[in-house]
């Protein structure tokens, strides 16, 4: 068994230094360029595979970055969302607190945490009785712009009805007159509408309508909105003006209660 091994062993010795000998000597050249040529596509696939896992690899790769790079740029437009909000509502507060200063009011600051299920013209707020809060007492943001009234008090939250409720009366004035004086009523289609004005009393479009001073616990002055249209009919004793708020009462979080 050892003889044949040691056999074996000499044979692919000499046939490899026989290879050598004639590859030097040129006569395989032939037969090794058929080989070559035999063994190229082959070589070609492999080669061509290992490109594509190459290229697999490195997708995933790009993959992973790309992930990496979509987190943090959500991350950083959450950041900027968040600091652009409180730079918003940093601007909002110190611009009501410049107008309330100035005016002398008493205020508090309220958010907004919700709607009642069974009308959505009514907000709820996070403050109440104990933070001085009462019924009738003016929903205000914007310097002054007033949207609705406090309709119910509880110890921690109150109930707000926006001027749009279909059940909202409010007393008001032109801007530019003592004397004209009305009731904005809330109308269907978040609008309102400034009634039982007086057919001799001056009512034009762009005319800004403020609260008149005689609900117990408004100020006068707070702007509602601007007339839209003038409504007359001969013969009747009042007229009637469409009223466009200043801005969508839908988009409001906080609000400043006049202690008044």
């Amino acid at each position: 068994m050892g003889k044949l091994k040691g056999k074996s062993l000499f044979l692919v010795v000499a046939v490899i230094i026989l290879l050598i000998f004639f590859h030097i000597l040129g006569p395989l050249s032939p037969i090794e360029n058929f080989l070559i040529n035999l063994t190229i596509p082959i070589q070609r696939s492999f080669y061509n595979l290992g490109l594509s896992l190459n290229k697999i690899t490195h997708l995933n790769e790009i993959n992973k970055e790309n992930d990496n790079l979509r987190n943090k740029l959500s991350e950083l437009s959450i950041d900027y969302v968040k600091l652009s909000s409180l730079e918003s509502e940093n601007d909002y507060l110190r611009s009501e607190l410049d107008y309330l200063t100035f005016n002398n009011y008493q205020f508090v600051l309220a958010d907004i945490i919700g709607r009642t299920e069974i009308n959505d013209q009514v907000l709820i707020i996070n403050k109440g009785s104990s933070h001085g809060l009462v019924e009738g007492m003016a929903a205000t943001v914007s310097r002054g712009v007033i949207i609705g009234k406090v309709v119910s008090v509880e110890k921690e939250r109150s109930f707000i009805e926006l001027l749009t409720s279909v059940e909202s009366q409010l007393a008001v004035s032109l801007g530019n007159l003592n004397e004209t004086n009305g009731l904005v009523i809330g109308q269907a289609g978040n609008s309102m509408l400034f009634d039982l004005v007086p057919q001799d009393q001056s009512i034009n479009q762009n005319d800004l309508v403020v609260t008149s001073g005689l609900e117990k616990h408004i100020p006068r002055g707070l702007l509602i909105g601007q007339v839209a249209e003038v409504i007359s009919q001969v013969g009747q004793i009042f007229k009637q003006a469409k009223i466009s708020a200043p801005f969508n009462y839908q988009n409001l979080q906080t609000l400043t209660i006049i202690i008044y």
